[in-house]
């Protein structure tokens, strides 16, 4: 059976290469997309699926199969989209992949560090789905079992020749993507994309940055903070930070060479507001900077 194959340039999903994508899609006339590939490479597949709904066309199939021990996409009806540096989020039930290939072989090659920015975005797509204001018990079985198996092997992954922990790392992402997709994000994620646009901070490393500032901002309850394995909101932020510097990540902005006073207004009034609203405490910019200001 012929088909056509496009491998996707750069990190994050833009407007320019959607349309190129959708020109070759066309002309394929291809009624069916296999993405092979990290939450872009997903996302940019599920843009070819929201192009058909938009136009009223016959609906591919879409099937997902992860190599990142990541960003969920292939668990979620959500794409991301960056247009002019700004971050938009595509939702639908249609762009929930039909078929969803879960193969540990195909995560054995990543990177120390891209398991590292890619299992930080588990933990964080975990724990604000579990806080979310939109939770259920439902999600909180999914997050919960995300936490569990990323508290078991997020370090352990880290080396490639355990495959056993790459493979429970592939189905923590999974997990928390089934959960998001119940919840969303929440302030960590909404904080991020400012940093990814326009810093070009890989997403998993960003997100990592706010999640521990938002245990002090949130203050969530004991049953998260013993699903961590702790027992007061500083220990989470002492215990989270211990991970990210353990497996090579920045803890503050002042190591990815960016300096904090400059941005910090900039990054709150860019924040996003469709994610912040799911966030359990209200978006309040002076709190934030000066939890920020003295933790980052």
């Amino acid at each position: 059976m012929p088909c056509s194959r496009y491998t996707k340039n750069g990190t994050n999903v833009n407007d320019e290469e959607v349309r190129l994508v959708w020109d070759l899609f066309q002309q394929s006339g291809a009624n069916a997309i296999v993405a092979i590939g990290g939450g872009s490479v997903i996302d940019l597949a599920k843009m070819m699926v929201w192009q058909c709904l938009k136009l009223e066309l016959p609906l591919p199939l879409l099937a997902a199969v992860p190599t990142t021990t990541g960003a969920g996409s292939e668990a979620t009806q959500f794409a991301v989209l960056y247009e002019n540096k700004k971050k938009s989020s595509i939702s639908h039930p249609a762009l929930l992949p039909s078929v969803v290939a879960l193969d540990p072989l195909l995560v054995y090659s990543l990177t120390a560090y891209q398991a590292a920015v890619s299992g930080m975005d588990v933990l964080a797509q975990a724990v604000e789905s579990y806080w979310s204001l939109a939770s259920m018990p439902e999600s909180k079985v999914m997050a919960a079992e995300a936490i569990a198996l990323w508290r078991e092997s997020f370090i352990s992954g880290l080396d490639p020749t355990n495959k056993e922990a790459r493979k429970q790392m592939q189905l923590a992402a999974f997990r928390a993507g089934q959960a998001i997709n119940y919840t969303r994000t929440t302030g960590p994620h909404a904080l991020s994309y400012y940093l990814t646009a326009m810093h070009q901070v890989p997403h998993g490393q960003a997100v990592s940055l706010f999640l521990p500032v938002f245990f002090l901002y949130n203050e969530p309850g004991p049953e998260l903070l013993r699903l961590l394995g702790v027992n007061a909101k500083e220990t989470a932020l002492h215990f989270i930070r211990d991970k990210m510097k353990e497996a090579g990540l920045a803890i503050r902005l002042g190591e990815l060479g960016i300096r904090k006073e400059e941005i910090m207004d900039t990054l709150l009034e860019d924040v996003n507001a469709e994610r912040f609203g799911n966030n359990p405490v209200p978006f309040n910019h002076q709190t934030l900077k000066a939890l920020l200001l003295e933790n980052l």
